[in-house]
């Protein structure tokens, strides 16, 4: 059975790897591991949920950031060629130059598909049918967050609920639905989600009920702010955050991104990355781009870069590395704010920064290598306190307690006191924009809250949504393209 277990799980790895190169929304025949020859098993079923969370751990090693973090401010070029990464932070992006696009989302939704059709024709022990349960809630959560990331950046999206089982492809040459339809269709989902899941437990690697409360409360907030929901979607926001439990802020701001310390009290879903999984440290996630290379800093000493850094990475050419980096010059941590040293550190020349390194996610150390394994958080407590602070000032509601929870967390000199429900959102954006620094949230947030144009790149001309790839419409010549920069 192990060996039966693993077989499938490498099916599907190799299913991920391959599907997530693929430029458009073109998802090849994998019958012959669905219908004829799988589903049959509960392990089949657990093999199959297994591939649906290696297809979502592919867009996080850095496409979940291009989205939801790059266009920010909170990055600039690095010592090396940024390459298309400059495209991001200086906001030039064309269908042409784009190399973030919804092909490997769809990956997982197809992913998620299958096992939405195939698992409740599984016959379950007793003993199991809660995994069963478990595993359909997991699959419409996943659906959800994948459309959830879509939607915010690219508008309405085509949806997609068979999984691919065939070679004829004109089924998927569909047309975009409405941002309306997106969003009603991802509460759906996000209702069964809820109602599937079998009890509140959380291994906080997996999709969970606080996860998904999670997910309902950021999916109405989005709605009441963006697409007039207004007070019915805040109190629902609300309701949801409400519902997740007790999770707690740890002590200590820098434990929360600890590599020893992965799936701690304040996390409620993350993607797990570790050394047995990315046998390559040039394979690692997203945070490779912003760590400090091997020659980096000069004119400085190696030993004076890894006095301030540790070990420092490397790779062939020092590919990846330094391509970014934080943007110093954009955050206004306080020097009594422990975040600050807990998320980027740089090197200086006297008083000339030399270079800044991100060392938020950095890692860990394997053999003489530095390995870009932390795992990447979803959803952690600091955000959705602040997220019930946003949503209680919109709804005229004093946010002071979940405020001064994560500012003083960070500074203990530091206190939120109440104002006019303006001045309020811009300190809250603000206490986001430094709590939850380069975890892929920068973004999203400033267009929730209608602050895009604190981005020094976004100019009167440039669309908030991101283009639509023109290899994706050419593919698809029912797809409308997004509004383009003037």
């Amino acid at each position: 059975m192990k060996k039966k277990f693993l077989l499938y799980t490498l099916l599907f790895t190799s299913l991920a790897i391959f599907n997530s190169c693929q430029d458009e929304l073109e998802l090849t025949s994998d019958s012959v591991i669905t219908s004829d020859s799988f589903w049959k098993t509960e392990d089949d079923a657990k093999a199959g949920v297994n591939g649906m969370y290696v297809n979502f751990r592919i867009q996080t090693q850095q496409n979940y950031y291009l989205l939801g973090g790059a266009r920010s401010a909170e990055i600039t070029a690095g010592v090396q060629s940024p390459l298309t990464l400059a495209n991001y932070y200086n906001n030039l992006l064309t269908p042409q130059n784009i190399d973030v696009d919804w092909a490997g989302l769809y990956t997982v939704i197809h992913s998620a598909n299958l096992v939405l059709k195939y698992v409740p024709q599984i016959t379950f022990s007793p003993t199991t049918v809660n995994e069963q349960k478990r595993y359909m809630a997991q699959a419409y959560s996943m659906r959800a967050l994948c459309y959830f990331i879509m939607a915010r950046s690219w508008g309405g999206v085509p949806i997609v609920t068979d999984p691919t089982e065939n070679a004829n492809q004109s089924q998927y040459i569909i047309p975009r639905n409405t941002i309306e339809e997106t969003f009603a269709f991802i509460k759906k989902d996000i209702d069964a989600a809820i109602a599937n899941f079998p009890d509140a437990s959380n291994n906080k690697t997996q999709l969970s009920l606080p996860s998904i409360y999670a997910l309902k409360a950021d999916v109405n907030l989005w709605t009441a702010k963006q697409l007039g929901g207004g007070t019915t979607d805040l109190n629902t926001a609300l309701t949801a955050i409400d519902a997740i439990g007790t999770p707690t802020l740890l002590p200590n701001f820098k434990d929360v991104f600890a590599y020893d310390k992965k799936a701690n009290a304040e996390v409620v879903f993350a993607v797990r990355y570790s050394l047995a999984d990315l046998p390559s440290n040039l394979a690692d996630n997203w945070n490779q781009f912003m760590f400090v290379g091997p020659s980096d800093f000069a004119p400085l000493t190696s030993a004076t870069a890894t006095a301030t850094f540790g070990t420092l990475g490397t790779g062939a050419g020092n590919a990846g590395i330094s391509r970014v980096q934080p943007d110093i010059t954009r955050f206004n941590f306080a020097t009594t704010d422990s975040r600050k040293a807990a998320t980027y550190l740089t090197l200086y020349n006297g008083a000339v920064p030399v270079v800044t390194g991100l060392v938020k996610y950095n890692g860990t150390v394997d053999g003489t290598l530095r390995r870009f394994v932390s795992d990447i958080i979803i959803y952690r407590w600091a955000d959705i306190l602040l997220m019930k602070a946003e949503i209680k000032n919109a709804l005229g509601q004093d946010p002071s307690t979940e405020m001064n929870l994560v500012m003083k967390r960070a500074d203990p000199s530091a206190s939120f006191i109440n104002d006019s429900p303006a001045n309020n959102d811009n300190v809250i954006l603000n206490e986001r924009l430094k709590e939850l620094a380069f975890e892929g949230k920068a973004w999203w947030d400033l267009v929730r809250f209608n602050k895009t144009s604190l981005v020094p790149s976004m100019t009167a001309s440039k669309e908030v949504l991101f283009p639509i790839s023109q290899n994706t419409i050419n593919f698809n010549p029912k797809i409308v393209q997004n509004p383009l920069s003037k």
